[in-house]
């Protein structure tokens, strides 16, 4: 039988993979939109526009980041420092 312990952490788990996996894809989107911009820029006629495009798209996901880096993660890691409390109380530890 699993404590409400365990129970907990392993939902928070996937919590914090998601966040990760999150910021990763964020990331890579990211790169991707910059090596489109340097492809586009190094063609014979690029595309001014399209270069805005990918350029405008960049900053979106930067703020994107910024913001899965604020507050959800700080909120993350309290969760995960409070659901240490879960355990304690049902070990008979107060804190």
């Amino acid at each position: 039988m699993t404590t409400a312990y365990e129970r907990a952490r392993a939902s928070l788990g996937e919590l914090e993979n998601a966040l990760y996996a999150a910021l990763a894809a964020a990331d890579a989107y990211g790169a991707l939109l910059d090596t489109l911009v340097t492809e586009e820029e190094t063609r014979p006629a690029p595309n001014s526009e399209l270069i805005r495009r990918f350029r405008h798209q960049r900053r979106e996901v930067s703020e994107l980041t910024a913001g899965l880096e604020g507050a959800p993660l700080d909120a993350l890691l309290r969760l995960v420092d409070r659901v240490l409390m879960i355990k304690y109380t049902e070990e008979g530890k107060f804190v």
